[in-house]
Order: structure tokens, then C-alpha cells, then sequence
């Protein structure tokens, strides 16, 4: 979750300002897209601030982070992309990912899409 939220959070605001957005979820972070796959705790670095996300979550304070991505998407100015190349070597099927994806793509074609864009992060 300590790479999702940063992500999804900045993606999310982007989006209200009125910028398009897109989101290419590879590797580890793929997992989050896959149908049945809740991440629900920080990697070992920020162990630390675990029960801190997860209560500040559970009392509603802090949005899930999907709810985050699904309220983004209503703007209709983020496209999500799953890669396909992660999803081959994780034996992951379109079917296995969840609905609110709008694509699967490999890096080559992510990467063409993004090479004229005006900011670019990676988490």
C-alpha cells in the first residue's frame, strides 16, 4: 500500500485538476489489479505506520485506495493499463483483473504513449 497510495493519490488529484492521467501497473503492483487481491499492509520499510493506515481506513478517515482509482475514473480523465508482460509471468488472465481497467498493454506501448507527456512518476 505504500506505493499504491502515493500513486493513486496524486493521479487522483491530477484528475480534479482537469489532467488527463494514465496509470501502467506493472509488476508487484500489477497484484493489485488482479480480482480477489486486497494489498492491506505497508512494505517492511514502513511496517511502522501499518496500524496507522489501516485504522485511519477502517474509521473512514483515509479512502480505500480503489475507492480512490474508482472516484478518479468517474472523472473520466484516468485510464488504467494492466501489463500484459507481468500478467504472462504471473499466469494472470484478462478475466483475473479487475473491471476498471481499461487496457493490457506491454511497456513498449505504455512507454509510446507516455513519451510526449508532460510529467511522469514512477513509484
Amino acid at each position: 500500500m505504500d506505493k499504491l497510495y502515493p500513486a493513486i493519490i496524486l493521479a487522483s488529484s491530477a484528475c480534479t485538476m482537469g489532467w488527463d492521467v494514465e496509470l501502467f501497473f506493472t509488476f508487484f503492483g500489477l497484484l493489485a489489479l488482479k480480482k480477489g487481491y486486497q494489498p492491506s499492509s505497508l512494505s517492511k520499510d514502513y511496517n511502522e505506520y501499518n496500524e496507522i493506515l489501516n485504522e485511519a481506513v477502517s474509521k473512514g478517515s483515509m479512502p480505500k485506495w480503489d475507492e480512490l482509482l474508482i472516484k478518479a475514473k468517474e472523472t473520466n480523465k484516468l485510464k488504467i493499463f494492466a501489463c500484459t508482460t507481468t500478467m504472462g509471468l504471473f499466469k494472470i488472465g484478462k478475466n483475473g483483473i479487475k473491471d476498471f481497467v481499461d487496457d493490457f498493454v506491454g511497456a513498449v506501448t505504455f512507454l509510446g504513449r507516455s513519451k510526449d507527456s508532460d510529467i511522469n512518476l514512477f513509484f
